[in-house]
Formats: C-alpha cells, sequence, structure tokens
C-alpha cells in the first residue's frame, strides 16, 4: 500500500475525512441522538451467543393461571398463600427467596401477621420496595416505599425494586441503587454471601446485564404449582434462589405492567417480565460475569484514534479501493466487538464506528479521492488533447496500460516540421503579432496531425514533433503520416501573413522506423516522446528541405508505402552527417489528382538524376534545364547544377555510384 501522506492534497483529504468520521462518532457517544445506535451495540451479539440456561435461580410466577386457579384478584393476593409458599420453599430447603413484590401496606391482620412470622421463620427472606435516591430516576423525588414495618423486620432485606429503563424501554444496566437503599438483586446477593458483595463500594460500579437467553430461559413455575404438594417435586427447589414476581397478565389496558424490552425482544417482539431481569443480575452477581463497558474517557479515545486513523486512512485510497478497506475494516471491528463480547464480557459502542464513522470516512474518501480523479481526469484529458486528435483521448484513457511511465520500442512513422526563414519572420513583426501568427499555424498544423490520428510529441518553438503508430497500434501509420504532411503543407500555403506580404512555408521530414517509445511524465500527465537513431533521421530530412529548396521529404522506407496512392519523386541518395549508411531521398508532392500535370517535369528529373548517377554531367545538367523550364524554381534542380561544378573539381573513386555527402546539420 503507497500511502502519499506528504502530498498537499491527500493532506486535505485525510483531514477532511478524519475530522468528519471523529465528530460524528465522538458527537453521537456524547449526546442523545446517537443512544440508539448504542443500544444496539449492546443488543446484537446476545442474538449470536450460546448460552446454558442458569441453574441457580428458580422463578414463581403470579399469572394469569394462578389468579384463575387461586381465585385471587390482581389488585389483592391473599398473603396467606405466601405464607403457604415460603413454608413450602423452607420444607424444600431453598437457598433463598426474593419477592419482587410490594408489600407497602397492611390488609388482614391475620394474614399478615402468619405471613410475617413465615418470613421470619424462613430466614433468608428478601422483600421488595421502591426507593428514589441518587439511582438516577429522572423526575422522581427523594422518597422511599418501604414493606410493611412487621415484613421489614421479619426479613433478612430488602432492596430496591426500579428497574433503570432506557428510553427504549428497554433494561440494560444493574441497578445501584441508592446510598442508603441497594437494589433488590444487591440486597439479595449479600444475603446469599456473594463474594463481589464483600467489598461496600462494589455496589457501585457500573454493570451491565448479561443476559443468558430470551425470555423464559430461567426455569419457572406458575404460582399455584408451587404450593401445590402434587404440583411441583419435592426437592424442586433445594438449593434454588426462588424468585416470586409477577407476570404481565393479558386484557388489562392501562396496567402498569412489570415487562420491558430485552437483547431478544427485536427479533420475536416479546417483552420479559421484571422478575426475570432481576434473577439474571442476581446470577451475573454470583457468578460474577457481568458485562463491562469503557469509561467514557477510554471510549471517547477509542473513537478519536479510530476515527483519525479511518478517516486518515481512507482517504488514501482509490474508491474501489477504499469501499473494499472500509468493508474489510467494518468486518474486523464487528469480529474483535464480538469476541471481546464473549471471552472478555466488554462492550462498547462499535455500532458508532461501524455504522457512522466507517461511513462516514468512506463517504468522505470516495468523494474526495472522485474529486481529486475528476480533476486529474481533466488533466489528463488536456495533457492528452496535446499531443491526440480528440477521438483518440477517450480510447488512450480506456487503456490504462498506455498511460503507465515508461518506453517500449515500437515501429513508427515519424513527422519532423518547422517554419522556413521563422527567424526572418520573427523580425519582422511585433511580439504579439507573431505570437498570434503561431497560435494559427499550430492550430492549423495539430488539425492535420490530429485528422489522421497521429500522437504530438512535442512543439519545440515553431518545431513540430509527431509519431504515428503508437501508443496504438495503426496498420496504414506510414500513409498516414505521408497524408499529413501533405495536408500540413497545403494549410500553411494558404496561412500567411498577408498585412505585411509574408508568406508561411513549411519544411517537413518523414521516416519510419524503430524507436524507443512511451510515457515519461506520470500516470496523471501524459508526457509521450520517442527516442532513438530512426528519430533523428527524420529530423535531419527536415533540415534537408532548406539544402534542396523543398516542403517534404521522406525516406524511401516510407516512401515506398505510398508510391501507389501519392505522387511523389526520388531526389537521389544521400550520405547525411552522423548516418554511415546511404538513404534514399524522396519528395512528396502530392495527391494522385496531380500525377498527370507533374508527370513532365517529374519525368525530366528523373532522367538527370539517372545520368548524374553514371557521372555524365552534361546530360544531367540539361536534363535539369528541362526541367526547369517545365517547372520554373525547382529546387532540386538547382541543388544539382549547383552541385555538378564541384563535383567535376573533385577525383570520385570508382564505387561512387551518384550518392550526395551532406556535410552541413
Amino acid at each position: 500500500m503507497n500511502l502519499k501522506f506528504f502530498q498537499p492534497e491527500n493532506w486535505r483529504g485525510a483531514l477532511s475525512g478524519a475530522l468528519l468520521a471523529v465528530t460524528l462518532g465522538v458527537t453521537l457517544d456524547l449526546i442523545h441522538l446517537g443512544d440508539g445506535l448504542v443500544r444496539w451495540s449492546y443488543d446484537l451479539f446476545f442474538t449470536f451467543r450460546q448460552s446454558p440456561p442458569p441453574s441457580e435461580v428458580v422463578i414463581v410466577y403470579q399469572d394469569e393461571d394462578s389468579y384463575k386457579q387461586l381465585e385471587q384478584s390482581v389488585t389483592s393476593w391473599d398473603r396467606t398463600l405466601h405464607a403457604q409458599l415460603l413454608d413450602r420453599l423452607k420444607a424444600d430447603q431453598a437457598r433463598a427467596v426474593v419477592f419482587d413484590i410490594l408489600f407497602e401496606v397492611p390488609r388482614n391482620p391475620e394474614s399478615d401477621r402468619l405471613f410475617a412470622e413465615t418470613i421470619r421463620t424462613n430466614g433468608r427472606v428478601v422483600l421488595g420496595g421502591l426507593h428514589y435516591d441518587s439511582s438516577g430516576f429522572e423526575g422522581k423525588a427523594r422518597a422511599s416505599v418501604r414493606p410493611h414495618a412487621p415484613f421489614a423486620e421479619a426479613a433478612a432485606g430488602w432492596g430496591n425494586v426500579m428497574l433503570p429503563v432506557d428510553a427504549d424501554f428497554g433494561i440494560r444496566q444493574h441497578l445501584i441503587g441508592g446510598e442508603r437503599v441497594p437494589g433488590l438483586d444487591w440486597r439479595a446477593a449479600q444475603i446469599i454471601g456473594a463474594p463481589v458483595t464483600r467489598i461496600a463500594e462494589n455496589r457501585f460500579v457500573k454493570r451491565w446485564l448479561n443476559y443468558y437467553g430470551p425470555p423464559d430461559t430461567f426455569e419457572h413455575r406458575s404460582y399455584y404449582q408451587a404450593i401445590d404438594p402434587d404440583g411441583v417435586p419435592e426437592g424442586f427447589f433445594r438449593d434454588k434462589v426462588v424468585y416470586v414476581g409477577g407476570r404481565t397478565l393479558a386484557g388489562l389496558p392501562g396496567e402498569d405492567r412489570d415487562a420491558f424490552r430485552t437483547p431478544f425482544t427485536w427479533r420475536n417482539n416479546v417483552f420479559c417480565p421484571g422478575v426475570e431481569i432481576h434473577a439474571t443480575a442476581l446470577v451475573n452477581l454470583l457468578r460474577q460475569d457481568w458485562l463491562t463497558r469503557p469509561v467514557p474517557a477510554i471510549e471517547l479515545g477509542l473513537l478519536l484514534v479510530g476515527g483519525l486513523l479511518l478517516g486518515g486512512g481512507l482517504a488514501q485510497f482509490h474508491p474501489s479501493l477504499a469501499t473494499m478497506w472500509a468493508a474489510l475494516t467494518a468486518a474486523f471491528v464487528v469480529g474483535l466487538s464480538f469476541l471481546l463480547f464473549v471471552q472478555a464480557r466488554v462492550w462498547f459502542p462499535w455500532l458508532l464506528v461501524v455504522a457512522v464513522q466507517i461511513p462516514a470516512a468512506w463517504f468522505s474518501s470516495v468523494v474526495f479521492n472522485s474529486m481529486k480523479l475528476h480533476v486529474q481526469k481533466k488533466l489528463l484529458t488536456q495533457s492528452l488533447e496535446l499531443h491526440l486528435a480528440p477521438g483518440r483521448v477517450k480510447q488512450i484513457l480506456n487503456s490504462k496500460e498506455l498511460l503507465r511511465p515508461g518506453g517500449e520500442l515500437w515501429t513508427i512513422s515519424i513527422l519532423f516540421s518547422d517554419i522556413a526563414n521563422f527567424v526572418g519572420i520573427s523580425e519582422k513583426m511585433p511580439p504579439d503579432d507573431l505570437l498570434k501568427l503561431l497560435n494559427k499555424y499550430f492550430e492549423a498544423s495539430l488539425g492535420c496531425i490530429h485528422k489522421t490520428d497521429g500522437t504530438l510529441v512535442k512543439l519545440i518553438g515553431d518545431a513540430i514533433f509527431a509519431v504515428w503508430n503508437a501508443p496504438i497500434e495503426q496498420v496504414d501509420h506510414r500513409e498516414r503520416a505521408c497524408r499529413a504532411a501533405l495536408m500540413l503543407r497545403d494549410q500553411l500555403i494558404k496561412l500567411d501573413t498577408s498585412d505585411r506580404g509574408i508568406p508561411m512555408r513549411t519544411r517537413i521530414g518523414l521516416h519510419v522506423g524503430p524507436a524507443c517509445v512511451g510515457n515519461v511524465g506520470s500516470s496523471v500527465r501524459f508526457d509521450y516522446t520517442a527516442i532513438g537513431e530512426n528519430v533523428n533521421l527524420a529530423s535531419r530530412m527536415e533540415s534537408l528541405n532548406k539544402h534542396l529548396g523543398t516542403d517534404i521529404l521522406a525516406t524511401g522506407e516510407i516512401q515506398s508505402a505510398v508510391e501507389k496512392t501519392l505522387v511523389s519523386r526520388k531526389l537521389g541518395d544521400f550520405r547525411l552527417r552522423g548516418f554511415a549508411r546511404l538513404v534514399a531521398v524522396h519528395e512528396l508532392i502530392g495527391t494522385l489528382d496531380v500525377e498527370e500535370s507533374t508527370r513532365p517535369w517529374r519525368d525530366a528529373f528523373a532522367e538527370g538524376v539517372a545520368h548524374f548517377q553514371r557521372r555524365a554531367f552534361d546530360e544531367a545538367v540539361a536534363s535539369f534545364k528541362r526541367t526547369l523550364e517545365l517547372h520554373p524554381n525547382d529546387g532540386p534542380s538547382h541543388f544539382y547544377l549547383e552541385t555538378i561544378p564541384h563535383l567535376r573539381e573533385q577525383t570520385l573513386s570508382a564505387d561512387w555510384h551518384g550518392e550526395i555527402e551532406m556535410k552541413e546539420k
């Protein structure tokens, strides 16, 4: 992975992504807007974790069947029945009895006396009460609803039955209780002698409920079964903590029902009786397997660091890679969170990372990198349009391998051109006018190259360097280059500085051969070039024009491809400076529609060259003069007429066959 942190644009993306991820994660953790995700972070893993049912507790329910069987009303339960239950549980040697029922007011004196006596006789009975103190019950005044005094005095203790209810009516935390009155389950754990209760300060530690399963996970019986000798077998309650409480009755609209949401409610919409939640809390304390959550400072620190890493890290990747890394990171966070939940019984709001921070960092990365890629593509397109015809740009953009920096050996057709007597033209024109003239010249020139799908390599002053058959193969690249040269010449014949009487002419050199070509820029800046001996030869051909008085010169290698489709003539064999081999030089004249009109003077010139190569200089001079009569101002004829006198003065070697050696550049 190549993290380009030190590039300014990546710093900006990393900072914006990190800021967004950190802000959302930390803010949602601090305010209530994120409470839903926090609660789901607690709930979800319970569904995928398997736990054996607890064996420490049995629940006795005051349920609908019990009301019917025992002929009791909801608002008035005969406390004699409670005395019978305590007698049964004592006989069965139950470990303790915990009533999740309020006994705050006296009723029948005789039944109350009997109930108080059985509480005292049992010796391990914990009663429920209400206490609003510093327990976090918002909107409640400091007050207590104690059990009826005779019951409280007879019991081993009493505790607060209120459960800390979340906004979704779910129970997730243990009740700490007030400074003076502990929660019901903590009091029961004290009576039983749970090790965690031996240190008083432990009560004020925040604990989260470790649910062992959905409602009815605990062993339970109806009240009427528990007091019936035949209802449950003898010894059923031995060594068990027995919780006694109500179960929601059907058909009681408006009743304050003691049933709450648990981590399993979302799956089956079943609410759990409060007494079973109390039983869960007690087993947590007995086993010391409650859940913990990092303190706020650590949690916020994790969200801060996570947001920085996510926002900064994902910004470094292309959108497709950022999506992959975001998905992998989310899977890692979920897996690690589940492992901590199962093995270490630690939970934290991981959904703030998975559902908020990762999507935010991913979104920021995609937006940032998409914008960056868009800008880069625009820049690359502009860069490509300097080299290629508009129709070719899209094709190149879709061929990523062509954009990679580096060079390869290609056989290419090469064109070099420049403006004849450009120095003289520039001396006669103000700079502003000269710039306008060059713009018109390059616009016309590049149009000719692009029409034949050529690739502009460089503009050097008034010179043009273009190639064909690279970066995309072209079967007819030699003909394309030659036709581009003719179009360029014809276009520039029309382009002149008529207001100043300065004609515009261009000199063009053409050659074909292997060269090392490739992008020497970068993946976002296309700077195509070609180097090698054949490139130099094309440049030499362009320079040769000024000696021969021609516009377009082509080597035999490229001219041979168009000898049947374009009109040309061979000017002879030349030995150019820097090249040991002879080069057959041809002049491109035009398309086939000028073939007949140019034939007389081309034939006369061909005869002159043939005489010249046989050393028949007198006959050659006559042929070149006849050529000038037919085609006045013919540059190659003047060149030969000037060259022949010099050759007459020299002693030519026996193997000389008409080649001309050019010693100048």
